[in-house]
């Protein structure tokens, strides 16, 4: 039986190690809430080059950019660096995501389903209420994140971490 290995100076804080790894799952949670807001960009382009929608791109762009600014708050955070002033903007752009999502599944998907407008309209309703859907799902994974990462570091703060 081997005694268990002591630590050496070449070995990594745990704080270090668990801003690692928070990292690396918030950018995989991020990589994945970028396609479909990349896919509404790209849907409210052709419907504001219609003239028929201004608020699917403006939103897509504001919801892309706000879950950007949190997760990289998250990370900053993991990493035990200094608190700054984009952060708490950060924070209150927090809100866009979800409200981006409710108004794309209760205005564009379920009210544009109650309105009919033959196959097109009911087929646009369909795609923008379940990307709403979608948005909303990645968005509760970085939030999911941020619960991670404050689980993981509540024990390193004796390590020099920070919570």
């Amino acid at each position: 039986m081997n005694p268990p290995a002591l630590p050496s100076e070449s070995d990594p804080a745990p704080a270090q190690v668990i801003g690692q790894a928070i990292q690396d799952i918030m950018a995989a949670r991020l990589a994945r809430g970028f396609v479909p807001v990349g896919i509404l960009f790209l849907v409210g382009v052709v419907q504001f080059v219609r003239g028929t929608e201004v608020w699917v791109p403006v939103g897509a762009i504001l919801a892309g950019g706000a879950m950007l600014g949190y997760g990289l708050r998250i990370v900053q955070k993991a990493f035990a660096r200094p608190k700054r002033l984009w952060m708490t903007l950060a924070v209150a752009g927090g809100i866009i995501p979800p409200l981006f999502s409710v108004y794309l599944i209760g205005w564009k998907g379920l009210r544009g389903l109650a309105q009919g407008g033959g196959f097109p309209g009911i087929a646009l309703a369909i795609l923008l209420g379940g990307l709403g859907v979608w948005v909303l799902r990645c968005w509760m994974k970085v939030v999911e994140v941020e619960r991670l990462a404050r689980v993981m570091a509540v024990n390193t703060d004796e390590e020099g971490g920070n919570v």
